[in-house]
């Protein structure tokens, strides 16, 4: 599997982002004649010194203006390919809703942002990652200064409000240093492209692209890394488990209970019978997370009696799996496919037939033994 792999040893911006993507190789002219319905704009493309540290650094130059409320319209005009417009719009609507939340007028204004940089920065990047082909975007957390710093309202947080919100699902380090390190922008592109990670196994390393931001920081290097690589195909990755003891919990409780932990991500909830001290009957529940997430920690102490947590890291092996819809006499039913050394297993989704179930009064038995010989026949 090949995959791209951010590493923000200090900062990340669009242009740093779309920089070290063409320091990995992605030709400067190929982007702009992909990038040519934006608009008449120039890029300059420069190997600058940052600590020592040779690197891209990148800057359009426009003749003409971009309004904020064009940019989803330019797009979806577009020759791109479908999964590039869909990135980019979801990316750009991301920004927009930030900072209808940071500042609710009626007009969406990017604040702080240089208003078509911004467009080309999303839409570079994302025809960049298109052309370097790859299966799985990662990320390390990114960083975010501390103090103020001045803005066009007044002194504001150096971790602006905007980029807090694009990235309130995403690991973030605070480091001592008064400046914005990480940008709306920048926030919104790793945010929605990439999965958290703190550590990968390569099996190899094809490439190393490095962006270099505008700013200099004494004692720091402003880059963003970028990887590209192999990884193992049965895929090794790390999942976050989270764990409590309960003994004083209505059972029925339990039901909305999943069903909440569920929507705020959690990958897995289950529960185990133990006996706990002075051999008091509990029951340990257990959540499986990709990474610390906040919105099950506080639905597990909103919706349980648990007074602590534990919380650890672990290795888990995933086989390969994808999720697939074949048409069946009840409609389109979805169907899960893993693989395992070149043989291949199924398994019907039980919220589909559940439903079909209900809605024509079959038994669950009798529907789900057709459709296991309907899929038997289709998936071969």
């Amino acid at each position: 599997m090949r995959v791209l792999y951010f590493d923000p040893i200090l900062g990340v911006s669009g242009d740093m982002i779309l920089a070290a993507l063409i320091d990995l190789g992605v030709d400067k002219d190929y982007l702009k004649q992909k990038m040519k319905f934006v608009g008449n704009f120039d890029i300059t493309i420069s190997h600058i010194n940052c600590s020592g540290i040779s690197a891209r650094h990148l800057d359009f130059k426009f003749k003409t203006k971009i309004s904020e409320d064009r940019f989803i319209p330019l797009i979806e005009k577009s020759r791109l390919s479908e999964r590039i417009k869909k990135t980019a719009i979801k990316i750009i609507k991301s920004i927009f809703e930030a900072e209808k939340v940071v500042h609710p007028t009626k007009h969406v204004h990017l604040h702080e942002l240089a208003d078509a940089d911004t467009l080309l920065d999303i839409v570079g990047s994302m025809i960049a990652i298109d052309n370097l082909k790859i299966d799985k975007i990662y990320s390390r957390a990114v960083k975010a200064g501390t103090g103020f710093i001045k803005t066009e309202e007044g002194n504001m947080p150096a971790f602006n409000f905007a980029t807090a919100y694009l990235l309130k699902n995403f690991p973030v380090e605070f480091m001592p240093i008064n400046e914005e390190l990480t940008t709306p922008t920048g926030a919104a592109i790793i945010g929605t492209i990439a999965e958290p990670k703190d550590s990968l196994v390569f099996k190899k390393i094809e490439g190393i692209g490095l962006g270099a931001g505008t700013k200099e920081f004494k004692n720091y290097p402003n880059l963003l890394r970028v990887f590209i690589g192999e990884i193992k195909d049965e895929l090794t990755d790390e999942c976050l488990v989270i764990e409590t003891n309960i003994d004083d919990m209505h059972p029925q409780d339990y039901d909305i209970l999943f069903e909440r932990l569920y929507k705020a991500g959690a990958l897995e909830v289950f529960l185990t019978p133990v006996i706990m001290k002075q051999s008091r009957p509990g029951i340990l529940l257990t959540v499986l997370c990709d990474s610390y997430n906040q919105k099950v920690l506080d639905t597990l102490f909103e919706e349980t009696t648990s007074l602590g947590i534990r919380m650890y890291s672990t290795k888990r092996l995933r086989l390969h799996r994808s999720i697939i819809k074949i048409p069946s006499p009840y409609g389109k039913i979805s169907i899960k496919i893993s693989e395992y050394k070149g043989k291949h297993r199924f398994s019907l989704e039980y919220r589909d037939i559940k439903k079909i179930a209900i809605k024509k009064g079959i038994p669950l038995r009798d529907l789900r033994a057709e459709l296991i010989k309907l899929v038997e026949e289709k998936v071969k």
